[in-house]
């Protein structure tokens, strides 16, 4: 009924060993992580639509101030220029602004992008220095604007040592806009 044979048969393997292996944790997953725990909404003046904000910690934010004028203006935009300048030299990343946008547009603009600190030109002797999480401003002279960013940006002092030693700016033409 059943017959029992022996067969020789060839069979070809393919060994493989990989030569990378990938850990379940990338730089890629580690920055994913970051902007995850970054990211957030928040409402609009008008409450009518959510605006996303990265809150990167002023430490690890790529670009730690903006600076622009409020008007477009020649003083203010050399004032602007100068801060720049100065905010470079001390090794504090900064990007100038200037566009047609309202104050408010370049708040939200420079929020979404993780900016921690806006600087803005309203005036040729004194700017405001707006802190992306509270919104709060303080008023501070050009010539002390680059000493306050730094202290800021590195850790040296928080926001909330700031706001005891200058004082707070409020304006309505300054609030974030929809």
């Amino acid at each position: 009924m059943v017959t029992i044979s022996k067969e020789k048969k060839k069979e070809h393997q393919r060994v493989f060993t990989p030569s990378v292996i990938e850990p379940s944790f990338g730089i890629g997953r580690i920055i994913y992580c970051i902007y995850e725990h970054s990211f957030y909404m928040r409402p609009s003046k008008m409450g009518n639509e959510q605006l996303n904000v990265f809150r990167f910690p002023p430490l690890v934010a790529p670009i730690k101030c903006s600076v622009f004028p409020l008007v477009q203006n020649q003083q203010y935009e050399e004032v602007a220029k100068n801060i720049s300048r100065s905010l470079t030299v001390v090794g504090i990343s900064n990007k100038k602004y200037i566009t047609g946008n309202s104050i408010g547009k370049q708040y939200a603009i420079i929020d979404e992008l993780g900016v921690p600190l806006a600087i803005t030109m309203d005036s040729t002797s004194s700017v405001t220095i707006r802190e992306r999480d509270s919104k709060d401003q303080i008023r501070v002279s050009v010539d002390e604007v680059a000493a306050v960013v730094k202290e800021v940006s590195e850790g040296k002092s928080a926001w909330a040592d700031i706001l005891k030693i200058y004082p707070a700016h409020t304006s309505a033409s300054v609030d974030e806009e929809d």
